[in-house]
């Protein structure tokens, strides 16, 4: 936007009209995080009432998949009854960075039981807007902080930038991961060693 006059406004991406170039980035990357019932499903396939007060997620999902299959590219495939492949979870959850460069996160939770909390160790989230709201009072200073957990519940939303500028810190092959620190969702139901986790790599 034209307010963003400081050096790449021409061609550069902005989250937000910040007007002092704040919110810069290089690549973007949705995230959707939500929990999934098997039992409620099955309930729901069988054509009887679900009983929502019984809810009890086990599989905790970024953009519908859960670790390792939140790395893996393109859409997943299942092969049906019919014995052709369906494709399904279009999107992966891997975010890859160049070294020296900044992604925006746009993270949301579609979750009806419970908070999710997502943790990043290695490169501080920077959190510039909750719920499509830029983080600026009535004053026009910037409310903008360093974290690295943030915590959602269903319907909310946050903006932040993963930053790698500094090539000293940051160099092409290293791998981080975004994960949330509530262990027993770190897990695909029976099996251990999945859930809500991704991939962050720097190129």
């Amino acid at each position: 936007p034209p307010s963003n006059s400081t050096g790449r406004a021409l061609t550069g991406n902005y989250a937000y009209n910040d007007g002092d170039g704040s919110t810069y980035y290089d690549v973007e990357y949705p995230l959707q995080i939500h929990g999934f019932d098997p039992n409620f499903h099955f309930v729901g396939m069988t054509f009887n009432p679900e009983g929502f007060t019984d809810m009890k997620d086990k599989y905790f999902l970024l953009n519908g998949r859960s670790y390792p299959d939140t790395v893996t590219p393109g859409p997943l495939a299942t092969e049906s009854v019919d014995g052709a492949d369906h494709f399904s979870q279009p999107l992966p959850s891997i975010i890859n960075i160049k070294a020296g460069q900044k992604a925006l996160l746009r993270i949301s939770d579609l979750d009806v039981t419970e908070f999710q909390t997502l943790a990043s160790l290695g490169i501080p989230m920077h959190v510039i807007a909750l719920n499509a709201k830029l983080l600026r009072d009535q004053a026009g200073n910037n409310l903008a902080y360093d974290t690295n957990s943030i915590t959602l519940g269903g319907g909310e939303s946050l903006d932040v930038i993963l930053d790698a500028s500094d090539t000293s810190k940051y160099q092409a092959g290293q791998v981080f991961y975004l994960y949330t620190p509530n262990l027993d969702h770190l897990s695909n139901d029976a099996e251990n060693f999945g859930g809500l986790m991704t991939e962050v790599r720097i190129n």
